[in-house]
């Protein structure tokens, strides 16, 4: 990011109104209210809001390019229509849900700063049924094409049984058996409210067998033996130091011999400094957690190699993310 003028620094501050206006009209879901066009008085009548303030908005998302105007009429641009509509089989809102959940913990990160105790409702990873929905199906909405590309590149060699830590809506999983024919089960370990809306998400597209679900916590459980391939895809993030050496240590123990673990997440610089989106994202998980950040490379290397783990390196696998991998011998 450059900022060379005074007018840059404006427009960086203001940069949170647009995003405000676009994640209310998803949080109260007026996209799917306008796939068939409608009037203001019409908007306001079905999602019971006030006309006036519906009306500014409205004339913003215009403005923004996520609607069109025309003779009273709105209605949803293309890209919007695409994605933004409930029961349409792309609708992705349920990420948009999720990071309008977190508004109030980015609210209070001066408080963090100045070292107040924060309540714990800030937590937004899953707190109550609607937002644990919404995050689950969120990370489902930005694998889609995600987790298909990123496993296209991992050139595994014929494993028979992976793990999939944290597997939340299963979109790894289904990736993996995809791309593997070589994969008698896929693994997916992950709290068992998440794994019922797993099962839900996949059963929504017909994939089911040979993933096997598995209800537990991993602070507290044991994940298992008998397996090739323990991979953690965006699971780091969430721990502090303690936490991804105690993750590492049960990864070791899951293996057998010769197997992998593969971290895939977004990866900081060595100096921690950037690139910006994995800084951002270690405040994020900083306001949302108080104990989670982003790592780099290095640090996870080194305690995969502490840990046992040999043949250790780092791969790119997307422009934002990349993997850490490491061999039980």
């Amino acid at each position: 990011m450059d900022f060379v003028t005074f007018k840059d620094l404006m427009r960086l501050s203001h940069g949170f109104q647009a995003a405000r206006v676009f994640l209310s009209a998803v949080e109260l879901d007026l996209f799917t209210a306008l796939q068939n066009g409608g009037t203001v008085s019409q908007l306001a009548e079905q999602r019971h809001l006030s006309p006036r303030p519906l009306t500014l908005t409205l004339n913003a998302l215009v403005a923004m390019g996520l609607l069109h105007h025309e003779n009273g009429m709105y209605r949803n641009a293309p890209i919007v229509e695409e994605n933004l509509v409930m029961g349409k089989g792309g609708y992705r809102g349920h990420i948009f849900r999720h990071i309008s959940h977190c508004w109030p913990a980015w609210s209070s990160l001066s408080d963090v700063l100045a070292g107040k105790e924060q309540a714990p409702e800030r937590d937004s990873l899953g707190q109550g049924d609607v937002r644990n929905r919404d995050f689950i199906l969120g990370m489902e909405n930005v694998t889609r094409e995600l987790a298909p590309y990123v496993v296209d590149t991992l050139a595994l060699e014929n494993p028979a049984v992976l793990l999939d830590v944290g597997g939340g809506p299963g979109t790894y999983a289904e990736a993996f058996l995809r791309r593997y024919p070589s994969l008698k089960e896929v693994r997916v370990f992950d709290l068992p409210e998440t794994v019922a809306l797993g099962k839900e998400n996949l059963g929504d597209r017909g994939q089911q067998a040979p993933i096997r679900w598995i209800a537990g916590d991993f602070f507290r459980d044991s994940l298992g033996s008998g397996t090739d391939i323990v991979w953690m895809s965006q699971v780091f993030h969430s721990l502090d130091e303690a936490g991804c050496r105690m993750l590492i240590g049960k990864a070791f123990d899951a293996l057998n011999r010769n197997g992998e673990l593969i971290v895939h997440e977004f990866l900081l610089d060595d100096d921690r400094t950037g690139p910006l989106r994995p800084a951002l994202f270690a405040v994020h998980m900083l306001v949302l957690t108080g104990v989670g950040r982003t790592y780099s490379g290095g640090e996870l290397g080194r305690w995969m190699e502490e840990a046992g783990f040999t043949r250790v390196r780092v791969e790119k696998v997307s422009d934002d993310t990349s993997v850490v991998r490491g061999i039980k011998s």
